[in-house]
């Protein structure tokens, strides 16, 4: 199975205006989904089948952390973005439901690379294990 036809829910005001990561999911044909609050995006969990979880840390109703506890009890993959100076870090935290906390930072560019090596078809599932997020992140930092 590959992400071909996954759903994203990207959370938080920026991700609107994240043109780059926009145009590689849509290239990579994830269907998107926007919400800019923690509300909004439980209510889209609520009503949407979410595979991959991407957001931000500071939230206007919360926290990207909260965000994460919330997700617990369901088969998504996430990842929590940083913000550093003039960039970001990505951090990994959920696979397939599970907490995976410990997992290296990427720079934008390995979080690119990650992504694309899932979209590959080296897919995260609800059998996948944080020691499989950690092989695609090992592949997206080689590349480096």
């Amino acid at each position: 199975m590959t992400l071909s036809g996954w759903n994203v829910l990207l959370v938080g005001q920026n991700f609107h205006s994240a043109r780059a990561l926009k145009d590689k999911l849509h290239q990579w044909k994830f269907q998107n989904h926007f919400a800019g609050n923690m509300r909004e995006a439980s209510d889209l969990l609520g009503s949407h089948r979410v595979d991959l979880v991407l957001t931000h840390t500071y939230l206007s109703d919360g926290t990207g952390v909260g965000l994460l506890a919330a997700l617990d009890h369901l088969p998504v993959t996430a990842f929590l973005c940083l913000p550093v100076e003039n960039s970001c870090l990505w951090l990994p935290a959920i696979d397939g439901g599970k907490k995976c906390l410990g997992l290296p930072a990427l720079r934008p560019l390995e979080f690119a690379r990650t992504l694309e090596e899932m979209a590959r078809g080296l897919s995260i599932g609800t059998q996948a294990s944080c020691s499989r997020l950690g092989a695609l992140i090992a592949v997206g930092r080689d590349c480096a």
